[in-house]
This record gives structure tokens, C-alpha cells and sequence, in this order.
């Protein structure tokens, strides 16, 4: 269990990366962003090849259809036509002699580059050299996942260098077995004890997968203290440090003097980020995945991100949100203009973190999580003293004001309690009486908990919800037995309820709190299997599941329209970017859940396409 304050304060999660936003200033500065500049540009950017391709599924999501086409015509990189066989056949031979015939065979199915609407690309690259102590093998749970396993993975990946601490990242209680006390079941604690156990010799620093806490061992205590001076003007000694946080360090304040003694390490091992970037976006393309909107840009990111671009082959399409943490923050955004040719790392919305992650505790809620500690209703970003826990604080309505009246930037806002969601609707309601400006594609990022009057509130508004499914199939056991209980459990991800009343929804996997793959959301929303105990093949609210083609129009078409993407991605229709992937069969196909479970998410990506160019085959 993360034994976190109750009180108002910073949090962070995957959406703002503490490890990354303690050491920025020393992490980009001009120096070590030239250490970790590509050392040799790869290979030149592939010619786009002119394609026919028949046989098999095919699939352009033409208008958000998922009706099947004969064929397909590529060319200069883009989509020139799509019908009938004759129809294709006759248009490539006019107007792109010289093309190359490709025939699908048997279940083969082509469908347009899937979408991922919401990751971290940055963060999730720069720790890549960090242990691996996350409950995921993949795409799916580990079978055994407790303090036994964590602690293999790091006495096995112990750190070669000398003086190196380790770092782990992903630690997660809340999928580790249950602990009874007194006939109630709680979360696991992990302390400096606990962590003691798993090894003692060396300093040890594990953050927790919702990132609001770091876990040190006794030595890495004694570590921080003995290194860092601004700890004796608090502490008299270790022992008083170590008896005063047993080892859990929570947000900022706390984890910044641990941090800070470790930053030339954290330093060191993210010199490789132009390997990383790059291992990142081949696995997104192994899971047939051709765009990723970053939930949490800055300048540093973008910058990075654009040094990379700039001697690496693109691989993946990039957009994202600006994150924006404060009203000097807000005052100082610029004019909205809409992206309208594509630029890699567009800006397309601001985003504002409201609160933290609910499986993490400290999702801002209206009533108490129904396990320790006590009386904890997580945590808000934006406290205003004098303000009642259940009312919108001004200052956080000012600041959504500001992006979307103000300026009019197109937002989404991180919220995950439902308190949180319901605070984010006010503040959308009290800006959007105000905008005058052209339709905005406002989001709620995760929008975990909502009511039937919520949904028809923010439809209202024209406010749509990207969720994170996984929530439902990776959390949902933890949520209804031991953090929520069943019955405010019935409202997380309410994917059916909204898709009814005519909204378009997307799926995410906020990567890295959960893995990559389009394939996966889709399953874990057709099924809402929850995976902890997978032989119970239990589901979280039947009625919210959603068919194979909402699901697909989830991940492809509206996740195209939700990231402002709609003009040259999430279909193949003419002019659109030739991004596509070829499956070994086709997802729609899969319509009973023994087809479905466990099973969508590894259907074989046999190629992925950019542009015309391909970019993965299993054998690259």
C-alpha cells in the first residue's frame, strides 16, 4: 500500500514523470542533451513503394465504416483510391505505372495503422535502463506477481558499476496478492524493511507505478542522508530520517533530495534515449501501432523528440499535448491554431493533471477508498485553502478558463476519481459558457468514474473520454474487492453507456502505466474481463462491453479525430497517409469470448506500413 498525505498537494503519475521533472534542469541541459544526441544518423528514409493490394480482409474505415473494400492503391506514400478490384486495377495502370501487385491470402487483413491517444514517450524512454519490477510480461499480467518475484528481477539485474544504486520503476501493490487483516482485505505494504529483505548490501530506489511514491531500502536511506546536507537541517540523524519516512517517499518534496544525489546516474543511464526512442517505437510498430499522441509534452521533450526525428527514420507518427501546470502557465500559451499539414510533434491540445491514479490512491475522490489509510480521498492538484473538499477550487476553474475561454486551446484533463471527473465537467461548463471560438475536441483523460448524468453533461458540451481500459481488464479485480468496492466499481470505464448516447470514445494505454497494444484495448473493452484471476473469467459490468467494430473505431478512426489527426490518419481513404497494418486475422472475426479473450491481443502483425514504406515485419 502507498501510504500517501491526505492533504491537498502536488501528485504525479505517468502524465508528469517526477523523476523527470526533479532532475530537468540537469537532465536537458545543452550538455547532456548533446551527450545524448544520435551518435550515427540510421539508415536514409525508404522511397515509398506503389502498391495494389487485394485478397484477404481489407478494411479502410472509410467515413468510421468497417465495411470491406477488394482493393487498395498506394502511392507517393498515400492512399489514391480504394474499391473494387477492376476499379483499382484500372486507376493504378492509368495514372502509377510500374506498381507492385500485393496479394493477402486466407485471413490476412489489412486495416489502417492502429492508434495509441494517449503515452509518454519521452518519460517512457529515458527509464528504459531502469529494472523492469512492473506486474506486466508483455502485454499480460505475470502469473506470480509479489515481493519474491520483484525481488528476482532485482537481485538479477543487480548494477555493474561502481557506486551505482538500484533504480527500479513499475513497483505495484495494488496487483500483488491481498493481505488480510482482520478478515479485511488491504493492499501490501512496502516499506524500508520490506525492501530490506529483498536485499540490504546495496542502496535501492524502486517508484511505484503510479510514480507519486519512491521506495528506498535502509541503505539507500542512509545513502540519501549521508549525501545529501539539506536532510540534516530537518533530520538529526539517518535513524531520524528513516524512522520519519520508512523508506516511502511521497511526491515531490520528498523524493527531490533522493533524487538530486542520484542525478548523475539517472543521467548516465539515459544517454542511450536515441536507442530507446527507437526500441520504443519498433515495439509500438510489432503491435501495429503508426501513431502516438504524447499525453504530456514539453519543451524538452519536443526538443528531443526533434533531435531524433532529425537523424532516425521516422517510424511512428508523433503529436501531443503541451502539459500545463500552473496559470503562469496558462497565461503564457499562445494563440490556438488548428494542426492542418502534418509536422512530426504537433502540438493539437494543452493538458492540465487534476488529480493522481486510483490505483495508486490518490485519485481524487468524493468519499473515502474503502482500504488504508484511513479516510483517504486522494489527492487534487489545484488546492485553494478555505475551499470544501467537494468544491471546485477557483483557481483551477480559472485555469481551465484561461486555456479554453482565454486562448482557445483545445484541453484535456487528466482526472480520475470521481470527484476529479466531476470537477473537470464544471470547469469545461463555466469555460465553455464563455468560448466563443470554433468547435473544440475537449477531452477527460482516463475519466475512470462517471455517472449517467455526467456522460449526458459532458455530451452536452461535446467533451469526449479516452479511457484507460486497462483499468478495467489489468485493475478491475483490485478496484471492486479492495480499493472501491463492487458497487463504485460498476462506474469505471463506462465505454457502452457513453458510445449509446453518441459520443465518440477512444482507448488508451497512458504507456508505460500499462503496455502498448491497440489489440489488447480492444479486447479488454469487448470482454471487461477482469485478468488478476483469470480462470474466474469474471467481468466488470457486462453492459458496458463493446462490440469488435466500436472497438476498432476506438482505436483507429475517432482516436484519429480525438487527436485533431482525422485529415491524414485513422482511415485509408484517398489522400490519407498510406499507414497501415496487415494482420494475420482479422479482429471482427473474433465474435464469441473464447475467440476473444487473451487472444485478440495476439493476433500477429505480419507487417506495418508508414507512409508506403515498411517499417516492421516479425523477421526485421
Amino acid at each position: 500500500m502507498e501510504n500517501h498525505t491526505h492533504a491537498h498537494g502536488c501528485t504525479h503519475c505517468a502524465c508528469n514523470n517526477p523523476v523527470l521533472e526533479i532532475l530537468k534542469e540537469e537532465l536537458f541541459s545543452p550538455e547532456n542533451l548533446g551527450k545524448m544526441k544520435s551518435k550515427s544518423a540510421q539508415n536514409a528514409q525508404q522511397q515509398p513503394q506503389s502498391l495494389l493490394i487485394s485478397g484477404g480482409t481489407i478494411r479502410p474505415m472509410i467515413g468510421g465504416s468497417t465495411d470491406t473494400v477488394e482493393a487498395i492503391g498506394i502511392a507517393n506514400g498515400n492512399v489514391v483510391i480504394a474499391g473494387s478490384h477492376l476499379k483499382v486495377e484500372e486507376f493504378m495502370i492509368k495514372n502509377h505505372h510500374g506498381f507492385t501487385p500485393k496479394k493477402l491470402t486466407g485471413t490476412q487483413t489489412l486495416l489502417p495503422g492502429l492508434i495509441e491517444p494517449h503515452v509518454h514517450i519521452v518519460p517512457t524512454a529515458m527509464m528504459t535502463a531502469w529494472i523492469d519490477v512492473s506486474p506486466f510480461k508483455e502485454q499480460d499480467l505475470l502469473e506470480e506477481y509479489d515481493l519474491t518475484t520483484v525481488g528476482k528481477a532485482i537481485n538479477g539485474n543487480l548494477p555493474t558499476k561502481s557506486g551505482y544504486v538500484i533504480l527500479g520503476r513499475g513497483l505495484d501493490p495494488s496487483l500483488m496478492p491481498f493481505v488480510d487483516n482482520n478478515g479485511v482485505k488491504e493492499l501490501v505494504t512496502i516499506d524500508n524493511t520490506v525492501l530490506d529483505g529483498i536485499n540490504s548490501d546495496i542502496p535501492m530506489m524502486l517508484l511505484s507505478a503510479s510514480m507519486h511514491t519512491l521506495y528506498l531500502n535502509t541503505k539507500a536511506l542512509t545513502y540519501v542522508y549521508d549525501h545529501n546536507l539539506e536532510l540534516h537541517l530537518k533530520y538529526k540523524s539517518a535513524a531520524d530520517y528513516i524512522s520519519a519516512t520508512n523508506g516511502q517517499l511521497q511526491e515531490s518534496l520528498e523524493m527531490t533530495p533522493a533524487l538530486k544525489v542520484i542525478k548523475e546516474q539517472v543521467i548516465a543511464m539515459a544517454q542511450d534515449i536515441d536507442t530507446y526512442l527507437t526500441e520504443l517505437f519498433q515495439l509500438a510498430n510489432s503491435r501495429g501501432v503508426t501513431f502516438m499522441y504524447d499525453a504530456g509534452l514539453n519543451s524538452n521533450f519536443e526538443k528531443l523528440l526533434t533531435t531524433y526525428l532529425g537523424s532516425n527514420t521516422e517510424l511512428v507518427r508523433t503529436g501531443g499535448a503541451l502539459l500545463c501546470a500552473n496559470q503562469s502557465e496558462a497565461d503564457g500559451l499562445g494563440t490556438y491554431t488548428p494542426p492542418v499539414n502534418y509536422e512530426s510533434v504537433y502540438y493539437g491540445h494543452v493538458k492540465v493533471v487534476s488529480d493522481g491514479s486510483n490505483q495508486g490512491l490518490t485519485g481524487y475522490q468524493s468519499t473515502p477508498y474503502i482500504c488504508n489509510p484511513a479516510d483517504n480521498i486522494g489527492i487534487f492538484n489545484f488546492p485553494q485553502s478555505g475551499i470544501p473538499a467537494t468544491t471546485i477550487p477557483p483557481n483551477y476553474d480559472k485555469l481551465i478558463n484561461t486555456v479554453v475561454a482565454g486562448k482557445g486551446w483545445p484541453l484535456m484533463v487528466h482526472a480520475n476519481g470521481d470527484q476529479a471527473v466531476s470537477f473537470a465537467i464544471n470547469a469545461y461548463q463555466s469555460a465553455l459558457a464563455q468560448y466563443r471560438g470554433s468547435e473544440l475536441r475537449n477531452r477527460i483523460e482516463h475519466c475512470s468514474l462517471l455517472t449517467r448524468s455526467q456522460i449526458t453533461q459532458m455530451l452536452q458540451m461535446g467533451v469526449s473520454p479516452s479511457f484507460l481500459i486497462g483499468h478495467v481488464g489489468y485493475w478491475g479485480y483490485a478496484f471492486s474487492k479492495v480499493i472501491f468496492g463492487e458497487e463504485k466499481a460498476q462506474m469505471l470505464d463506462l465505454c457502452g453507456s457513453t458510445l449509446a448516447v453518441g459520443m465518440r470514445i477512444t482507448l488508451h494505454s497512458d504507456n508505460e502505466v500499462s503496455p502498448l497494444g491497440p489489440l489488447r484495448m480492444m479486447e479488454q473493452s469487448i470482454t471487461r474481463i477482469m485478468e488478476k484471476h483469470k480462470e474466474t473469467k469474471e467481468v466488470l459490468n457486462k453492459a458496458e462491453c463493446l462490440t469488435p467494430e466500436q472497438a476498432l473505431i476506438a482505436v483507429t478512426y475517432d482516436a484519429a479525430w480525438q487527436c485533431y489527426a482525422d485529415q491524414w490518419v485513422g482511415s485509408l481513404d484517398k489522400g490519407y497517409f498510406a499507414d497501415f497494418v496487415i494482420l494475420g486475422e482479422d479482429p471482427l472475426s473474433m465474435t464469441t469470448e473464447s475467440s476473444q479473450y487473451m487472444k485478440m491481443r495476439n493476433i500477429s502483425v505480419l507487417e506495418t506500413w508508414l507512409g508506403g514504406v515498411l517499417v516492421y515485419t516479425p523477421e526485421s
